[in-house]
């Protein structure tokens, strides 16, 4: 079995992560202006992988009703994850805003379903974005925001390994909020950050 690594090319720094979302902001305030909803949701899109650190499979398996919005410490339900595990993905307050921002633009301005069983992310027929549709949108918003083309959606997931572990320096916490089964692939995510190591 190949021994698992995580190097610098894995992960956007915190000026790409920034990078991005400001791009992804500005393309989903003029959408909004329009009437159109593409960048609106890829903006939800990057900034929850980002901010969540969920597998693209548990982004596009999530409901509205898996968002706890409103518990004193918000929390995403993933009810099978990898391995068919269930966890609670513990949110930041900025992430919180816009799920709650993005769940009330889908009612109020695309007339869509926000009740508990709708998909968070919609395809045809209202049913659920196939993961390889998410995986293509985030490789457009990293090709127009002008980011290196090895960025992958699961890059956003070594993102948030890798700025939670050295914000909170908790490896506990950072792999219950991933969901790994074994501590030593989280420990995988210490002292790689260029900024701190240059």
């Amino acid at each position: 079995m190949a021994k698992h690594t995580i190097t610098r090319d894995k992960f956007l720094d915190r000026e790409e992560r920034k990078q991005l979302l400001k791009h992804c902001r500005d393309r989903a305030e003029l959408d909004l202006l329009h009437g159109r909803r593409t960048w609106i949701v890829r903006y939800m899109l990057i900034d929850l992988a980002l901010y969540s650190g969920l597998r693209v499979a548990e982004i596009a398996a999530l409901k509205i009703g898996d968002l706890f919005l409103k518990a004193k410490d918000p929390y995403i339900m993933v009810w099978r994850g990898k391995g068919d595990k269930k966890r609670a993905v513990y949110l930041d307050p900025g992430l919180v805003r816009h799920l709650r921002e993005f769940i009330a633009n889908k009612k109020k301005t695309f007339g869509d379903s926000n009740d508990e069983t709708s998909p968070l992310f919609a395809g045809r027929n209202d049913m659920h974005c196939p993961p390889i549709t998410l995986m293509k949108s985030f490789k457009r918003a990293i090709a127009e925001a002008g980011l290196p083309a090895r960025y992958s959606i699961h890059s956003a997931r070594h993102t948030y390994a890798t700025f939670l572990l050295h914000d909170t320096k908790n490896l506990r916490y950072v792999q219950r909020q991933l969901g790994h089964t074994d501590i030593g692939i989280t420990a995988l995510y210490a002292n790689i950050l260029p900024e701190e190591n240059s």
